[in-house]
């Protein structure tokens, strides 16, 4: 995703490797984002939906992602997560997993059903090919929110779809650690799941 507030940056020059550069987290960090982000999505359900379905280029967007963090201020985990140098985009990857979560579904089934309709909007390059990585292994992708964050585990699961999202990004070469990928590809999980909710509606 390519977007300041969430400090995410994407170099997409035809000869050089895509790179999401994302400020370094420690495990510590991963897990405080991981439950603050859930409890958010938790307190807060509406009104998450209604911000993650947004386009997170816009100035809205990233006044409801603050307002999102001051009025959940409550939750158990905000210390920790307020005292830890986490990127917005984190931030917006563990809610929306624990969005996709309380849906109740399995995760591959609900990305495979929403697979079978049109492709939701997407806002950049790479999160078009996120979007591209959710609708095309929904499996994969089910096994790496599985996983716990900062874990030997989550590494091996990012590893595994990082091929798929170069082929998604035009065979263009993939530089993003497993934390940026996990967040990436949640936000687009959810947006694809939250879109084919709302057709049937």
């Amino acid at each position: 995703m390519i977007a300041p507030a969430l400090t995410l940056a994407l170099t997409l020059a035809m000869a050089a490797p895509v790179q999401a550069a994302i400020a370094p987290s420690t495990p510590q960090a991963l897990r405080a984002a991981q439950q603050f982000g859930a409890c958010v999505a938790d307190t807060s359900t509406a009104k998450a939906s209604e911000t993650l379905a947004q386009d997170f280029r816009t100035p809205a967007y990233r006044r409801a992602m603050d307002v999102l963090v001051e009025v959940n201020r409550g939750c158990p985990s905000f210390r920790g997560y307020s005292r830890m140098r986490v990127s917005r985009l984190l931030f917006a990857g563990a809610v929306a997993e624990r969005l996709i979560e309380r849906d109740g579904r399995p995760v591959n089934v609900a990305l495979a059903r929403a697979a079978a309709g049109p492709v939701a909007a997407s806002y950049s390059p790479s999160d078009a090919a996120a979007m591209c990585v959710v609708r095309s292994v929904p499996d994969d992708v089910a096994k790496l929110f599985a996983t716990d964050v900062a874990t030997p585990e989550e590494g091996g699961a990012a590893d595994a779809l990082k091929p798929v999202f170069s082929r998604c990004l035009q065979d263009r070469p993939v530089e993003v650690n497993a934390d940026g990928l996990r967040a990436m590809l949640a936000t687009a999980a959810f947006r694809s799941i939250h879109a084919a909710m709302a057709r049937k509606s």
